[in-house]
């Protein structure tokens, strides 16, 4: 169990009574309390990393069999695949979800870490945002039991993480490209700022270092606008390497409603395994991040490290799988 202060901690540092800091913590009126009393409360609460516990009191201090699991991008199915694997594992275990996005917003992020802590979580898994080193501080602070997958957190290394080749998913698409006799590639991905992330173009790079490299925001929008600058600056283009599949969705909207056909115009691979790769007559060459194996992954070490049987700490970095397809010509013969 993570070691959350209590209000007696808070009123024994603050040299005052739990009543008076439950007055105070509660922002309540009718009753005198002075302003120098109300800010030593303040501080002390502050200094103590205190979160006001919402569930019952007969729960305070005991298991709540509640795991917290936070993702940038419900909508991507790469975490839905994430979470639904995961939650197979924690029921199981008779452990209920909390599940919260983040729409990559650090300060949702920063909420969302302080909501779950008020139900006093038995643990996180967190894909973090790009300030989540910062916004997770109070949980290593309070010994909340803690996974990032995904991404990591920034700047620091002691702390369980999960993640995706990235850089192998980069090198293995351009690979296949260049296999395939592909030399005008373009690269569209996200700006993200996010080291793991950019990974994927740097995976890229290093196989074609001449790839043509178009990063943005990421929406389906965005895919859609970036594919329209690349092939109006690069009308020669033969290959586009997407580093995301939600860019990618709005790419194949583009080339859709422009008649670019795939792969006679031009091949296409992505990144990413969302359902539409293969649905109807889609048969779209993609790299399976293996989300489902990383969401299960990421279950079961929670599940070990509330039952103390981890002691190390768990960093692993998971391969990925290209999956070949029809979007991908090949101009030199041979298999396609």
């Amino acid at each position: 169990m993570a070691k959350y202060p209590t209000m007696k901690d808070v009123a024994k540092k603050a040299n005052t009574t739990a009543s008076t800091v439950s007055y105070v913590l509660s922002n309540k009126e009718g009753r005198y309390i002075s302003e120098e009393m109300r800010e030593r409360v303040l501080k002390v609460a502050k200094e103590l990393n205190y979160v006001k516990f919402n569930g019952a009191s007969s729960l305070k201090g005991k298991e709540r069999k509640l795991i917290g699991i936070m993702v940038p991008q419900f909508a991507n199915q790469f975490f839905t695949k994430l979470i639904l694997e995961a939650e197979k594992v924690f029921v199981t275990h008779n452990f209920d979800m909390i599940i919260c996005n983040t729409f990559d917003d650090p300060e949702r992020e920063k909420e969302i870490v302080y909501r779950l802590l008020s139900q006093r979580v038995d643990g996180i898994i967190i894909s973090p945002t790009i300030k989540g080193s910062e916004n997770t501080e109070i949980l290593r602070e309070l010994g909340v039991k803690l996974v990032v997958v995904d991404r990591p957190l920034e700047g620091l290394s002691d702390y369980h993480f999960l993640t995706s080749d990235n850089i192998q998913a980069g090198r293995m698409g351009m690979r296949r490209l260049l296999d395939t006799g592909h030399k005008q590639i373009a690269y569209i991905g996200w700006d993200s700022g996010i080291s793991s992330l950019e990974d994927r173009m740097n995976g890229a790079l290093m196989e074609h270092p001449d790839t043509l490299v178009y990063n943005g925001p990421i929406s389906d929008e965005d895919g859609y606008n970036l594919t329209q600058e690349v092939l109006e600056d690069h009308p020669d283009v033969d290959a586009i390497f997407y580093g995301f599949n939600i860019q990618a969705a709005g790419g194949m909207r583009y080339l859709k409603e422009h008649h670019i056909a795939f792969p006679d115009d031009i091949s296409i691979s992505i990144i990413g395994s969302p359902e539409w790769v293969k649905i109807g007559n889609n048969d779209i060459e993609h790299i399976d991040l293996n989300s489902r194996e990383l969401g299960k992954e990421a279950a079961n070490l929670m599940m070990e490290i509330i039952g103390k049987k981890v002691v190390k700490t768990v960093r692993k970095i998971s391969s990925c799988i290209l999956i070949e397809g029809a979007s991908v010509k090949n101009t030199i013969g041979g298999r396609r």
